[in-house]
């Protein structure tokens, strides 16, 4: 009996320990099966992350799976996962860290996108104002024909639409070169897989502006010498900037057919100079015209100030033969007008504008000195000199007056 008995212990206890160890040896294997799932629960979480927002919820994730799991580290390393404990934390952390890599510059780009998106909305916004209003004052200035001072106060207004367009136009200019002159290939690649997004890309805004330039060029009925000569300042410097970062920015908003887009573009500007050629040297012409100059045709700069000189030498050569008083109001008119006029308000213009150089100005100004002495009536260059002989004589005496009072004195 007591043998039966020893024996059935036996069995109770083998039968309990077999089924502990049996129970220890399972939950050992669900924690390798657990870290093992939750590991690639993990990875699949990093590769469907779309926002830095989702990354940053999954990096506490991580550390929450190392601080659960670090404890049996040794029983996951004795496990067949290709991974040890610290090798699979350490891939989730460094497949983690591309991703924010990667996101991250997804995210900057869009960013740059909409605020380039929200850029153009707003130049394009403020141009269409621009033109609205030269297109309603133009209309009033067509129907005020009648009312000479309306119309020049509309004119007026005209002008000022202009260089407010042309102001504008010059700053954003300066944007797109800033912004665009230093951005190497990589970053024109980034920008130009996510720039479809688009309505209007600088190169659309580029070619609007143009587009507008000629048709004010065209039609406007309202322009004179000096908006043609500030237009033509306007054309070198659109030309400068194109050229400067005309190939960035068809790499980077043109890819499918850079070499097109920006032959179209060269095409814009030439027919922009063209117009403004059309009508800025008859321009000027005139305003020579309207203030009693009569100047040979000219239809370039160099044959503008060949045709300067050829006035200036005709007119020094019939105050040599005539001398008269008639000769003098005829320099006096011109001295006006060129001081006032063309130097005073235009010749910053004229000079930006490749119409005339300083140094060309300056040769312009020595023979106007020409012709004064030359146009000046004799009998009022004698009275001049004989009044400049009398202070010289006065000033002589008063010397030599105060110079003896002094030795006296001494």
């Amino acid at each position: 009996m007591n043998t039966l008995i020893k024996q059935f212990t036996l069995f109770v206890v083998l039968t309990l320990f077999t089924g502990m160890a049996a129970v220890a040896q399972q939950s050992d294997y669900q924690i390798q099966q657990d870290f093992r799932t939750e590991y690639n629960e993990l990875l699949e979480r990093i590769d469907q992350a779309t926002t830095t927002e989702a990354l940053e919820e999954i990096e506490e994730a991580i550390n929450d799976l190392e601080d659960e799991y670090e404890q049996h580290a040794d029983l996951i390393d004795a496990s067949s996962n290709p991974d040890s404990f610290d090798g699979a934390i350490s891939t989730l952390r460094q497949t983690h860290a591309s991703a924010v890599e990667s996101i991250s510059t997804i995210e900057d780009l869009n960013d740059q996108i909409e605020d380039l998106e929200t850029e153009m909305e707003g130049v394009k916004s403020r141009l269409d104002q621009l033109s609205d209003e030269r297109t309603t004052l133009q209309q009033q200035i067509d129907a005020s024909t009648e009312n000479e001072a309306r119309q020049a106060s509309l004119i007026r207004q005209y002008r000022e639409n202009i260089e407010e367009r042309n102001l504008f136009v010059s700053n954003f200019l300066g944007e797109l070169l800033s912004k665009y002159q230093s951005m190497d290939s990589a970053q024109q690649q980034e920008i130009s897989e996510a720039a479809g997004r688009l309505e209007e890309n600088p190169i659309d805004v580029i070619k609007n502006v143009i587009n507008e330039y000629i048709n004010m060029m065209d039609q406007s009925s309202a322009l004179m010498a000096p908006d043609y000569v500030s237009m033509k300042a306007q054309h070198g410097y659109f030309v400068e900037v194109w050229d400067s970062i005309g190939e960035q920015l068809v790499n980077t908003f043109a890819p499918e057919n850079p070499a097109q887009t920006q032959e179209e573009v060269d095409q814009l500007l030439t027919a922009w100079q063209s117009s403004i050629t059309n009508n800025l040297w008859g321009s000027i012409r005139t305003s020579f015209s309207e203030n009693g100059v009569e100047l040979a045709e000219f239809n370039s700069s160099e044959e503008f100030f060949n045709a300067l000189n050829s006035y200036l030498d005709g007119s020094i050569e019939t105050s040599v033969e005539r001398n008269s008083e008639e000769d003098y109001d005829v320099y006096r008119e011109f001295n006006n007008f060129w001081s006032n006029t063309v130097k005073a308000e235009w010749g910053e213009m004229f000079i930006e504008g490749d119409i005339l150089s300083q140094s060309q100005i300056s040769a312009i100004d020595m023979k106007l000195d020409d012709w004064r002495d030359e146009a000046m009536p004799t009998s009022n260059l004698t009275f001049i000199l004989l009044i400049v002989s009398i202070a010289v004589i006065i000033g002589l005496i008063v010397l030599l007056l105060t110079r003896k009072s002094g030795e006296s004195k001494a």
